[in-house]
C-alpha cells in the first residue's frame, strides 16, 4: 500500500509537471487603454511636401504676425507646421516669398545662421 501511494505521487507530480511546462503562457490584457496626453500639430508628410509647387507653396496659411528671421521680416503661421518625421517644420514666409524652415523658433537662431537667396 505503501509503494502505491508512492507511485501515486510519483505520477501526480509528473503529470503536475508535464501540465506545466505544456501549459500556455496567460496574457493579461488591461481593463483600460492607457491615457496618452498628446499636442495635434499641423503636419504635411515629406513626399507631399516635395511635391508642392511653387505656387501651391505660396498658398501657404500665413497669419499676419510677423517676426524675424535674420535680416528679413516674416509671416508667421498660426502654429508651425511639421515636415513629415525631419523634425523641420514650417514658420511662415518672407515677404519675398521664401519659407522659413527650421527645427526650433527662428527667434532662437542668431541672425548670422540665416542665409537668404
Amino acid at each position: 500500500m505503501k509503494d502505491n501511494m508512492m507511485m501515486l505521487v510519483i505520477l501526480a507530480l509528473g503529470g503536475l509537471a508535464i501540465w506545466q511546462t505544456t501549459k500556455k503562457p496567460t496574457v493579461v490584457m488591461p481593463t483600460a487603454p492607457a491615457k496618452t496626453t498628446t499636442t495635434e500639430q499641423p503636419s504635411i508628410p515629406l513626399d507631399v511636401w516635395q511635391g508642392l509647387t511653387g505656387e501651391e507653396i505660396a498658398k501657404l496659411p500665413v497669419t499676419q504676425q510677423t517676426a524675424q528671421v535674420g535680416s528679413e521680416t516674416y509671416y508667421k503661421t498660426s502654429q508651425p507646421v511639421a515636415i513629415g518625421n525631419t523634425g523641420f517644420r514650417i514658420w511662415g514666409m518672407t515677404e519675398s516669398g521664401a519659407v522659413v524652415i527650421a527645427t526650433r523658433d527662428p527667434a532662437t537662431y542668431d541672425p548670422w545662421e540665416w542665409m537668404m537667396s
